[in-house]
């Protein structure tokens, strides 16, 4: 693995988990980091200019892109051959995945992690576990696979 995590971003509450999980990934995995938004055609800038805030104290790449997001997320993904493609889900509880997240994971090209709107923060999860249990977001095996603490 040596391409970016990049993490699809947008003004919602959901975004502060996929970028949590999006940070671990790259830290573990000493990838390059990649936020990218997508504008749509009612949005401003605003969503933009907290990406730009998110990623300058990292020192994370950002890309903006415009038209459909499951389009540009999965097209980026396969243009910068991603390690990994980290987005949030806005579906409601009883369904598995939102749209933009259940349309990327069918066609990206890397392995996608959906964060749910659910998801608690490593903090949050130190805070309710045991003290002996690692843990955070995500807690990795040595086989590289994912898997949801909680």
């Amino acid at each position: 693995m040596k391409g970016p995590v990049i993490c699809g971003v947008d003004n919602s509450s959901v975004a502060a988990g996929a970028i949590e999980v999006a940070r671990e990934l790259a830290q573990r995995y000493e990838l390059p980091l990649l936020y990218a938004h997508v504008l749509d055609r009612e949005e401003d800038g605003d969503a933009a200019e907290l990406i730009h805030e998110i990623a300058a104290p990292e020192h994370a790449e950002v890309a903006i892109e415009s038209g459909h997001p499951a389009d540009r997320l999965v097209a980026l993904a396969h243009e910068r051959r991603a390690s990994f493609l980290v987005v949030g889900s806005h579906g409601p509880r009883s369904s598995l995945l939102g749209s933009i997240s259940a349309d990327v994971s069918r066609r990206a090209s890397c392995p996608v992690v959906v964060v749910p709107p659910t998801a608690e923060t490593a903090d949050e999860h130190a805070a309710t576990s045991d003290p002996g249990v690692e843990g955070g977001i995500v807690r990795f095996s040595l086989g590289h696979t994912v898997q949801r603490v909680g």
